[in-house]
C-alpha cells in the first residue's frame, strides 16, 4: 500500500517461520504419528512374548505329566507281573549299591534294549555297565533341561522316587498301601540335585523336595504321581502335615483338602 514503508528483511523472515507455539503443536504432533505406532508395536511385542512363554510352559508341564504318567504304566505292569511294585534300590549285603527302581522297569517303558544290556549281577556303577547308564531314557527326562548328564557320563533322572513307599531291599504291594493308593505318593519330579537313573540313591522324602525354598521344575510347585495312576500338581506352599500324610503308605493320617 501506497505510504507504508517496505518490510525490512528482518520482518519477512519473521513472517516465514512458524510461531513458537504452533512449532511446538507441530512436534508434538509429529511424535505422536511416530511414536504411538512404536507404541503398539512395542505392546503387541510384550503380548507375544507372554502369549510365547504361556505356551511354552503349558508345553512343559504337559510333557512333564506324559513322563510321570509313562512312569506309572510302567510300575503298574511291573505289579501285575510281580504282584507288588519294584523295591527302591537293591543294595548288596556289604552294603552295596546295586540297583535302582528305574533300571527294574525299563522293560515297561519301551526301554527292553537298554535292560538287556544290564548285567544286574554287577552293581550299576561297574565297568561292563557303564555304557548302558550312560543312555538317556526319555521318560525320566524334562526336556528343557540343559542338565542331562552327571559329570562321570551317567544319564540323569529328572525325577525322583518316594522312600517310603519304594523302600531299599523291600518291595511293597498295592494291598499294603493301607492309606488308599489315590493319598499315596510314588514318584515326583525335582529340579535340582538330579541324580543317575540307574543310582540306587535315587530316592527322596517328599518333604525334602516339595516346599518353600526348594527348587522345582515350575516355580509354584511340583507334578507328583499318585499310586492310583494320577498325576496332581501340588503347590509348593502345600500344609507339611498334608504332605507327610501323602508319602506314608500305612500311616493312618488323615488327609485333608490339599
Amino acid at each position: 500500500m501506497e505510504g507504508e514503508p517496505p518490510k525490512t528483511d528482518q520482518q519477512n523472515r519473521s513472517n516465514l517461520t512458524p510461531h513458537p507455539l504452533k512449532r511446538f503443536s507441530l512436534l508434538i504432533a509429529l511424535g505422536f504419528l511416530i511414536g504411538l505406532p512404536c507404541l503398539i508395536f512395542l505392546v503387541l511385542i510384550g503380548f507375544g512374548l507372554i502369549h510365547v512363554e504361556q505356551t511354552r510352559g503349558e508345553a512343559r508341564r504337559s510333557q512333564s505329566k506324559y513322563n510321570l504318567k509313562q512312569i506309572s504304566s510302567a510300575l503298574l505292569l511291573y505289579h501285575d507281573q510281580h504282584n507288588t511294585l519294584p523295591p527302591g534300590a537293591i543294595i548288596a549285603a556289604d552294603e552295596t549299591p546295586l540297583h535302582s527302581w528305574q533300571a527294574l522297569i525299563l522293560p515297561f517303558i519301551d526301554q527292553r534294549g537298554v535292560h538287556q544290556q544290564i548285567d544286574f549281577e554287577q552293581p550299576w556303577n561297574h565297568p561292563v555297565n557303564q555304557q548302558a547308564f550312560q543312555q538317556q531314557v526319555p521318560q525320566y527326562l524334562a526336556d528343557w533341561i540343559e542338565q542331562k548328564h552327571s559329570p562321570e557320563g551317567y544319564a540323569l533322572s529328572h525325577y525322583v522316587g518316594n522312600e517310603f513307599l519304594l523302600k531299599k531291599n523291600q518291595s511293597v504291594p498295592f494291598g499294603e498301601i493301607t492309606d488308599g493308593t489315590s493319598n499315596t505318593i510314588t514318584a515326583i519330579e525335582r529340579g535340582a540335585h538330579f541324580q543317575p537313573w540307574g543310582a540306587p540313591e535315587n530316592l527322596a522324602r517328599p518333604i525334602d523336595i516339595i516346599g518353600p525354598g526348594k527348587k522345582t521344575l515350575f516355580p509354584d510347585g511340583n507334578h507328583v504321581l499318585f499310586s492310583d495312576g494320577r498325576v496332581r500338581f501340588l503347590s509348593k506352599d502345600i500344609d507339611p502335615a498334608i504332605l507327610k500324610a501323602l508319602s506314608t503308605p500305612a500311616g493312618g493320617e488323615v488327609v485333608g483338602e490339599f
